[in-house]
Parts: structure tokens; sequence; C-alpha cells
């Protein structure tokens, strides 16, 4: 009624007529500012305002209304609305509110598309579902999926509101325009939506089950029929069921009656599966109240089923208890055949230091028990000895040999090697090492000797080797040859004063020969050490002496002998009798018999050449001499 309301002021501007404002127009003036002002006026869109969409949906209809805040208040710009189809009128409140937004954001996507809006519905889970950092599980219905790829290509906040503060758009939602059937893009999203639910039927149909039986039972069922009747009275409160026909929806799923769960389960479980992939396969296609109770139920009184299940799922490893002493519990276990050798290996529980003894034949409890005290000779009995079930561990006789001894058996369960896993650790390290030094020509027996050396120097986890832990000493192995040697103490062997002697010193030495003790003049020629000393008699003869063995002496050396031709020395291996358990390897140089040599040279016939001069140095036999005698 804007041409009657303005009637008076317009009369002010026809050319015949004389301005005059009279009463009149001052009302119309003053009511048309009121009108202006209130809250039922739209305002024209402003594109650096805040914009919001509120949407809503009845039984009947959708509508969405555009505003403007300005100064914290709502001013409307535009209202948008339409009558629901027949088909849409059987969709549940939540895919009606659905819709609503879908619709509002079709309408208005000139106003919306490409800048942020507030996006309002009264419908709590719709906020849950669109909000644009939802993750949709996979059982979503297929219309709200759609719905949800749709709204992602706007930028929006989706807030609820309760249904008392969105009158305005609960208004239009009640009384909608008539859309006159132009629904084209709307009609298109029912046909696949029905054609989704023919396809689910289709599905479960079966020779026992069809969409017919569904269907008549379904009008007889108590619970489905009552769900049914709210739905057409439009006072249903579940918003998730549909009807189709005289079959109930629940999204995309078919409600089954209570007559005709049975076979359905049957169908379900065709091909035996488990528990989680049969409630997959059934959040398809059918619901009923309870069925994912139902299936467990079938499930685990399948007898197929349950003979044929996997094993359960593994427990958290349980670590055994840590002795308090070394070798105080010992695992044990048989690695083998390898080539051609089976190998007893025994590793103590606390320290993890090793033993492996090797076999050349397949072991046997005998063996075993000659082996194991072998081992025990060294380290004592252990109180626990954990080995698996084979039946050489697992008999009377060694039953009886570990009882005699104090010793308590641990077995592990069959086929359960986890239990002794220190011992079948050991197994594969062992059984890795031989093939890796395979190219190795030394024996078996020698390889084992030198992994056990090199397992037993390597630091553990803990940052300390098995001999640290076992021995409280690190064991030297070939690599220690690598630092340089230790000089011990001068007083590392003797407290007090001990007797020196110095190069060149004259002393009596304690000689070894023909099992008698004798003392002989020589001098001190070196010094080893600090108490053994290289002496060399008058004779010539040169050994190694102790301090113990030796006794300065003031008697003078004999004058040097005239030099004379000797005879070659001849080198024969002799070596002397032991005596005190100690050897006197000593070199012997026989000393030249002038009468004798003089008397065969008066009788032998005067040399045919000429006489070759002999040196008259000293001469001295080189040190490697010393181990063998001279002639």
């Amino acid at each position: 009624n804007h041409s009657t309301l303005t009637a008076p002021i317009r009369k002010l501007l026809t050319s015949n007529s004389k301005f005059f404002w009279s009463t009149e127009c001052e009302a119309a003036f003053i009511r048309l500012k009121n009108i202006i002002a209130s809250e039922q006026t739209l305002v024209p869109f402003d594109p650096d305002l805040p914009v919001t969409v509120a949407c809503d949906a009845s039984p009947v209809g959708i509508s969405a209304v555009l505003s403007h805040i300005v100064n914290n208040e709502e001013k409307p710009v535009c209202f948008v609305s339409r009558s629901l189809t027949q088909a849409e009128k059987n969709y549940s409140q939540l895919d009606r509110e659905a819709l609503a937004i879908v619709f509002a954001l079709d309408r208005l996507y000139t106003y919306l598309y490409g800048r942020k809006f507030f996006l309002i519905t009264d419908n709590r889970p719709l906020s849950r579902i669109f909000h644009h950092h939802a993750n949709l599980p996979a059982m979503t219905a297929a219309r709200l999926m759609r719905y949800a790829a749709y709204l992602s290509n706007f930028n929006y906040e989706i807030s609820h509101r309760s249904g008392e503060e969105n009158a305005n758009a609960d208004y239009f939602s009640r009384n909608p325009v008539n859309s006159g059937g132009q629904l084209g893009n709307q009609n298109i999203l029912d046909e696949e939506v029905f054609q989704i639910q023919e396809e689910t039927l289709s599905f479960i149909s079966t020779a026992q089950v069809t969409s017919d039986m569904i269907a008549d039972q379904t009008s007889q069922d108590p619970e489905l029929s009552k769900i049914i009747e709210n739905i057409n009275s439009g006072t249903s409160q579940l918003e998730e069921f549909t009807l189709q026909g005289n079959i109930l929806f629940k999204d995309t799923r078919v409600c089954i009656p209570r007559t005709l769960q049975e076979n359905i389960l049957k169908e379900l479980h065709l091909t035996h599966p488990g528990i989680v992939k049969m409630k997959q396969l059934a959040r398809r296609f059918c619901y009923w109240s309870n069925i994912d109770k139902d299936i467990e139920r079938l499930v685990r009184s399948c007898e197929s089923c349950v003979l044929n299940q996997k094993s359960p799922a593994k427990v958290p490893p349980h670590h055994w208890e840590k002795p308090k002493e070394n070798f105080s519990r010992v695992h044990m276990d048989y690695a083998g055949p390898k080539d051609g050798y089976y190998y007893l290996i025994l590793v103590d529980a606390k320290s993890k230091w090793p033993e492996i003894k090797v076999l050349k034949k397949a072991p046997d409890t005998g063996v075993t028990m000659i082996l194991l005290e072998e081992i025990f000779s060294m380290h004592g009995y252990p109180d626990f000895l954990v080995s698996d079930n084979a039946s050489i561990f697992k008999n009377e006789v060694f039953y009886m040999y570990t009882k005699e001894r104090g010793i308590t058996q641990i077995f592990s369960a069959p086929n359960h090697p986890a239990t002794n896993g220190l011992a079948e650790r050991y197994v594969q390290i062992l059984k890795s090492k031989i093939d890796k030094m395979s190219a190795d020509t030394a024996p078996v027996s020698e390889k084992v000797q030198t992994i056990l050396q090199h397992f037993r120097a390597t630091p553990l986890a803990c940052g300390m080797s098995p001999s640290e832990l076992y021995l409280n000493r690190q064991i030297r192995i070939r690599l220690d040859a690598i630092k340089p040697a230790k000089k011990l103490p001068s007083n590392v062997c003797h407290q007090g004063n001990v007797r020196t002697l110095q190069v060149g010193d004259r002393v009596t030495a304690r000689v070894y020969r023909n099992n008698k003790l004798t003392w002989e003049l020589g001098f001190v020629q070196k010094k080893w050490g600090a108490l053994h000393y290289e002496i060399e008699l008058d004779n010539g003869h040169v050994f190694k002496r102790h301090i113990n063995q030796l006794r300065k002496a003031d008697i003078p050396a004999l004058p040097p002998a005239p030099p004379i031709s000797t005879p070659k020395k001849r080198v024969v291996f002799a070596p002397t009798p032991p005596i005190n358990n100690s050897y006197d390897l000593q070199i012997s140089i026989a000393p030249p018999n002038y009468s004798q040599s003089l008397r065969s040279d008066a009788n032998q016939s005067p040399p045919s050449g000429p006489l070759v001069r002999q040196s008259a140095r000293e001469r001295r036999p080189p040190q490697w001499l010393s181990d063998f005698v001279s002639h």
C-alpha cells in the first residue's frame, strides 16, 4: 500500500496544485519514516556489511532470509521460500532442514558466492554435519554427502539458533510460495535418491526376502507402523526416517521388520565375514534396532567361524624378572644342524654371558648332561634352567639330573619360542655370524671361540659388556695388542731393597748341567728388566738368569788365550735335562785343546799350499744360537 500512504505528499507535486503542507501530509510523512525505520522494511544489499542467511523447514515448505547486520541488528535484504514436493514431504526433518540450506544458497548464489557469510539453522545436528572441519563418516546418508559437497563451494560459518529466535524464517517455511513445479535440479536429486533406495532394495532382495515381503511385513510391524504414522501426520521427531511407498528408510538403509531380520542376518553372513565386516556391510543396506548386537550374537555362535578364526591379538610382551645374582637363571637351547654341526647355547639371564658347545652328531640327553656339567664346573649350578619342551630336556633322566643338583626347570609353552626368547635370540646371532664368517677357513670350533670372545667383550645396550657384568672386568682380545704395553712398577715384585747388577760386573752364576748344580764365573752382558740378566761365562756360554741365581764376585777374569786357528763349529740340537721344572737352554762352545792340536799337527805332513792367516779378534756367537749347543 505504498501508493496509498504517499498520496497526500504526491498531490503537492502536481502542476495545478498549490504547495500547502497540511496535517495529512505531515501524518503521511511521519508514517513513511516509521515504516522505513521499522524491521519490516527491506534494506538494500551492501557488499561491505556482514551477511547472514537464516534457514528453516516445515512439513510443507522451506525458506530463507538474507539479512545485513547493522548496529548489531539483523536487517532483512530479501526473503525466499517454496513449497515441498510430494517426495520431499516424505523426507526426515533433518533432510528437510538440509534441503532448506541448499535451496537458500542456490537462490541467493549471486549475493553469497565469493564472500564470507554466516549460515544459521535451528537444527543442531546440521550445525555439526555441515561444519567446514567436520569429517563425515562413511555411513553418512548419500543425500547429506551430496549436500555437503555442494556447500563446500561456499565460505561460511554455520551456527545453531533456537526455533523461537528463528521466527522470521519459520513463518515463510509455513507459508511458502507455490513452486509451480519448477524444481528442475531438485527433481534430479530426488531421482538419484530414489535410484539409490531401489538399488538397496534390489541388493537385500533374495529368494526368502523380497521388497514386496518387506512392504507387507512393515505394515504389520508395530514399531515401524508407528513411525510411518508419525511421518504421514508430520509429527515425527525422528528426522532421519523417510518413506518410499510402504517401505521405511533410515537415510538410505531399509528398515527391516522383525519377522524378516533372521533371514537378512543369514544373507549378510553368507560368506562368514567377521563382526566388523558384517557390521560395515549391514550399515550400507539395512537397519533395525539392536542390529549390532544381533550381528555379534550370530558371529559368535557360528561354529564354522569359531573353529576357523585367527589367533587372538598378541598381548604385550612380559619381560622376565632380572635375577639378583649372576648365573642364577640361565636359558638354554640347541641350534642346528648348521653345516653339519649342532650347538648347545647357554646364556646367563643377568649378564648375558654366553657359553657355546659344538657337537658333530645329533645331541641326546647324555651328551647334553656332560656338556652342561663342563659349563657348571666353571660357573656353578644355576637356580633355574629355562628351556623349550624338547625331549632332550623333558625326560626322567634329565629331570633327576637337575633335581639332584637343586636346579629348577622352567619350560616355555609348546610352539611359543618367545617365552625362551633370550636363548632363541642367541641362536639367531650364532647362525648369522657363522654365515658371515663362511669365507674364513678356520675350523668351526675356532670360529665359535672367536665369536664368544668378541661377544663377551662387546658392550650391550646398557653400555657394559657381558664380561664386565659377569667378571667385573673387561677381558682382553686381539685388538688390545694395538695399545701400548703397560710397564710394571719396579716395586711390583718385592718390597724392600733389591740387589742390582750393572753391565760388565763380575758374577758367579748358577749352572744346571747333567742334573748337577754348580757355580761358574762370568760377566753381566745385558740387563732384562729389574730382576733378569744376560750372563756370559768364561767358557763362552751365554744364558739368562734371575737375580736369585747370581752372586757378585771379585775374582779377576783369566787372560785371553792366544789367537789360533779353530775348527768350524758344528751346531747340534741338544736340550739340557730339566731340573726343578725349568729348562737351562745355553750355548756350549768347546775351547780348543792346544796340546792335542800340536801333536796332530806334528804328525801331519806340511801343507802343500800356503798357510791361511786366522783373525785374532774375539769371536762372539749371535744371540739366536743361545737356544742351541755348538761343537
